[in-house]
């Protein structure tokens, strides 16, 4: 198995990507800590790794207050001795044109999705470095690539976690750390709750402009797709499954897109 033995922290692992994640890594035989802001979600899923045989731990805290993550980081490391991938998951959408937008939503979009991976990093790189080895993945999207009018605060946040990507990578690699490789996914529309769910793009979309979720599909974004389809979260797993895998030893500082072809660069 490709993960045996390994231990592995998806943030944002309760639900979505970060759930596919974390079955795709406990059937390669990592041990998983399943962190994310809700705890029924966790546990769920931690159930459901047991079940595959492996160990999973459901950890609850919100991923940008650095206090939480620091203790969550203590308390894994002292539990396992090391964690050997960090996925940095956990992230919020909140569609808004920016001009009429909420400040203090904006920066909420940014304190998770940026922040978090920030304090995850700096919580769990040193460990890693002790050691020479580690993969780190940020969760990034096609949003971190290309325009995404009415949703700024994603795009930016996106932006960022490839540049806190690329920074990185660098970073360990001047500072001898060769075994250590840093990453990022860019998903393409996946069929998640932040996209198809009750409150996702679909909704939003379609209030926004006024027509159906089914016009929002054929006439916008369906066109800008070249397998034209919506991908499915486990699509985006077997990315995170390969990267995390000491055959992609030789990746790192990469922005990797799953998208069906919306965006080729």
């Amino acid at each position: 198995m490709k993960l045996e033995g390994k231990v592995a922290l998806v943030t944002g692992g309760g639900r979505g990507i970060g759930r596919a994640i974390c079955l795709a890594y406990a059937c390669e035989g990592a041990h998983v800590v399943v962190a994310s802001d809700n705890g029924g979600e966790n546990v769920a899923v931690a159930e459901e790794i047991k079940a595959l045989g492996t160990h999973a731990v459901p950890y609850e805290l919100d991923v940008s207050d650095s206090a939480q993550v620091r203790a969550m980081a203590e308390t894994v490391l002292s539990e396992f001795g090391k964690v050997d991938v960090l996925v940095n998951n956990a992230a919020i959408m909140r569609r808004a044109l920016l001009a009429y937008s909420d400040e203090d939503v904006w920066r909420r979009v940014i304190e998770v999705t940026v922040y978090g991976a920030y304090y995850c990093c700096k919580a769990f790189v040193p460990a890693m470095m002790e050691r020479d080895r580690g993969r780190i993945i940020n969760m990034s999207s096609i949003a971190g690539k290309i325009a995404n009018p009415g949703n700024s605060s994603y795009a930016v946040a996106k932006h960022g976690l490839i540049g806190l990507t690329r920074a990185l990578a660098a970073e360990v690699a001047l500072l001898g750390a060769k075994g250590i490789t840093v990453n990022a996914i860019c998903p393409g529309i996946t069929n998640t709750e932040m996209v198809t769910g009750p409150e996702g793009t679909f909704t939003k979309i379609s209030e926004a402009l006024g027509i159906s979720k089914e016009k929002v599909w054929e006439d916008i974004l369906k066109k800008r797709i070249v397998q034209e389809r919506i991908l499915e979260p486990e699509e985006i797993a077997h990315m995170a499954l390969y990267l995390a895998s000491d055959e992609a030893h030789g990746i790192t500082g990469q922005a990797i897109n799953v998208c069906g072809g919306t965006v080729m660069h």
